[in-house]
């Protein structure tokens, strides 16, 4: 009987708790912590859910609040490779010549730590943020849901109205959208875009590190079901986390040897680590995800309409 009620004292003993979840701890031989399992609560309020289109997903700040127990070592390579061999600079921004302005964003992330079994997983992330797109694409589900606020149509057939109270913004050959710069719809939506360019370098690093933790075997969870009151919804989320020894200057030395690796099992500081590369694809979801950032407060919507009487109609603007 004595040894049983021991038994229960020592699996007592490997329970800790981190933050609002019970957290279990795996021990070696020689004591030390090993593995990690542990319950984290996310919180809608807090910002680490968002509904996107009926589902709810885990944004960057869930994410971030998941990686505590499994510490995935998030690393930004100095230079990134574009796709027509060129390196640059991390993040690299493109400045657009007319309105002297960050109209994209190239960057790269890795993501470096150990899966649910123990072994070394990297995954690497290059993506670009191409701030008129989506733009493009805010505006015309805004279209959508408001007809009078514009219509697809191409240049030739704007009337001379259209011309004088509107813009024209081409997204394919001769097609594109027309649309009413003092429609509040509109007007949002410029709002949106003007932040997206204030905000493009943080926006893009935040897209590009949720990627690298949505896809790291330790974290691959995106959607969840949760509990409560619409904004103030809950989700519990189950995450396994390994100690290593490994310090910031060889997780370091570890991403740059794996980043430009294939795809597939790599030798990185002489041990075997698999390497997973994720889409450099930008969803919708992705954006909604990284809202955290948030719009700034200081540009309002009166603000955009004063802009827009200035500036909107010089050719080549957006």
């Amino acid at each position: 009987m004595s040894e049983k009620k021991n038994e229960i004292e020592e699996r007592k003993n490997e329970v800790a708790e981190l933050g609002d979840g019970e957290v279990f701890i795996k021990r070696s031989s020689d004591g030390l912590i090993k593995a990690v399992k542990g319950s984290i609560t996310l919180a809608e309020e807090k910002g680490h859910l968002a509904e996107i289109q009926g589902k709810v997903m885990i944004t960057a700040n869930g994410y971030n609040e998941l990686n505590k127990i499994p510490g995935i070592s998030i690393i930004t390579p100095e230079t990134l490779t574009l796709p027509d061999g060129e390196k640059v600079v991390n993040p690299y921004p493109v400045i657009d010549q007319e309105s002297g302005s960050i109209t994209k964003v190239w960057c790269k992330k890795l993501g470096v730590g150990l899966s649910p079994i123990g072994n070394m997983v990297i995954t690497s992330s290059t993506l670009l943020y191409d701030i008129r797109m989506y733009f493009i694409q805010d505006i015309i589900g805004k279209v959508k849901s408001n007809k009078d606020a514009g219509r697809v149509c191409t240049e030739a057939l704007l009337t001379e109205e259209e011309k004088d109270k509107g813009m024209f913004l081409k997204f394919e050959g001769e097609m594109g959208i027309w649309v009413d710069v003092e429609h509040p719809a509109i007007l949002q939506a410029l709002n949106t875009f003007i932040n997206n360019k204030l905000f493009a370098e943080r926006k893009a690093q935040t897209i590009c590190e949720r990627n690298v933790l949505k896809k790291h075997p330790a974290l691959s969870k995106v959607y969840v079901e949760p509990q409560g009151p619409k904004r103030q919804r809950v989700a519990r989320v189950s995450v396994v986390g390994y100690t290593h020894d490994f310090s910031k200057d060889e997780l370091l030395e570890i991403s740059e040897q794996a980043s430009d690796a294939d795809e597939g099992e790599v030798e990185v500081s002489g041990q075997k680590a698999e390497v997973i590369n994720v889409s450099g694809d930008v969803e919708e979801e992705d954006i909604a995800a990284a809202a955290d950032e948030g719009l700034d407060p200081d540009v309002s919507s009166e603000d955009v309409e004063e802009m827009m009487n200035e500036e909107a109609k010089q050719e080549g603007l957006f």
